[in-house]
């Protein structure tokens, strides 16, 4: 048990290693020996977790995505559905340095999924599985009377999705045109829209 967890420690290590890396390089010029440079391993270790670059980008997204679904369980639960909803939301925004890296990484692994159809198959799956949570959330909220009759729940997810992803890549690319506070308030602007207008967006 201790050898396997000791192995796994390690790949989470590489994995880590492999983000700062992409983030700092780019996705193009990063290779295996600048993953173990950063990670102060051999190039040999490496390889022994990972037999190619592919497969290394892909446990590094597996990784990524763990750790946003650490977050999500870790939100306060408290409040009114669209404080819960918001904290839940902006969860996926990048608003420390943590995520912001996180996020780095994320566009640069993005082209991948055009060619990859396992990294295609990993962002879909992942996709789809955020899709259904919040579907879920939309959908008890029209139950309970927090969202309007009406309130198309999975068409509603799906927009508030594609929002997110784009206050994320705008905040990323042209912070000055989007800063933090007015992503923030713009996320808060949208979801309070969800009151009074089932299916806009």
């Amino acid at each position: 048990m201790a050898r396997t967890a000791d192995h796994e420690a390690r790949r989470r290590q590489v994995a880590e290693a492999l983000m700062r890396t992409v983030a700092e390089r780019g996705l193009a010029r990063t290779t295996l020996a600048d993953v173990a440079d950063e990670a102060g391993v051999s190039v040999g270790l490496v390889q022994r977790y990972f037999r190619a670059k592919s497969d290394l980008l892909r446990f590094g997204v597996e990784h990524m995505y763990r750790r946003a679904e650490e977050r999500f369980h870790a939100i306060d639960t408290g409040g009114t559905f669209h404080d819960r909803l918001y904290r839940f939301t902006e969860t996926l925004l990048p608003l420390d340095d943590e995520r912001r890296l996180e996020l780095t990484v994320w566009l640069e692994f993005l082209p991948t999924t055009l060619t990859d159809p396992e990294m295609a198959r990993l962002h879909q799956d992942t996709t789809r599985a955020l899709v259904d949570a919040i579907t879920h959330g939309f959908e008890d909220a029209v139950r309970d009377g927090d969202l309007p009759e009406g309130t198309d729940p999975r068409g509603e997810a799906t927009r508030l999705v594609a929002f997110v992803d784009g206050l994320t890549l705008h905040h990323l690319v042209t912070a000055r045109e989007f800063p933090e506070e007015e992503i923030r308030g713009s996320l808060r602007t949208y979801l309070d829209r969800l009151r009074t207008a089932p299916g806009s967006p």
